[in-house]
């Protein structure tokens, strides 16, 4: 074999790898949004359970616009992030308190929903 076809043999193997390589990318990135998004489901479907057993009662008799639905709650994000942990003004009453694990159901849920947001205002 000359010179010359050891040449083109070796850019035949570096398209092929480059090809490969690219597929396997790609294949690890759809298996990696899927996995973000499972668990973005799962931490919003803890937040809500929190929101609606926490927070809908009072909301539904006092503010009716802003009863908590899987559907509202990623909009509502910035400002349950708002009242809940910087302000501390949510939940209201003594008899009404998060405890540590729905704080941190909360704090998971808020976590992707801000992050990903802030990744779409970004791009």
């Amino acid at each position: 074999m000359n010179y010359f076809m050891k040449y083109v043999a070796f850019l035949v193997l570096i398209v092929v790898f480059s090809r490969f390589r690219t597929a396997v990318e790609n294949r690890a990135a759809t298996t990696i949004s899927a996995v973000t998004r499972t668990y973005q489901n799962e931490a919003k479907t803890k937040a809500f359970e929190v929101l609606k057993n926490k927070c809908n009662s009072c909301h539904a008799t006092k503010k009716r616009t802003d009863i908590f639905t899987l559907n509202n709650i990623d909009s509502l994000a910035p400002n349950i992030y708002e009242q809940v942990f910087l302000k501390r003004k949510m939940p209201k009453g003594k008899k009404t308190k998060l405890t540590p694990n729905e704080s941190m159901a909360l704090k998971n849920w808020l976590t992707t929903v801000l992050e990903d947001s802030k990744t779409k205002k970004s791009r």
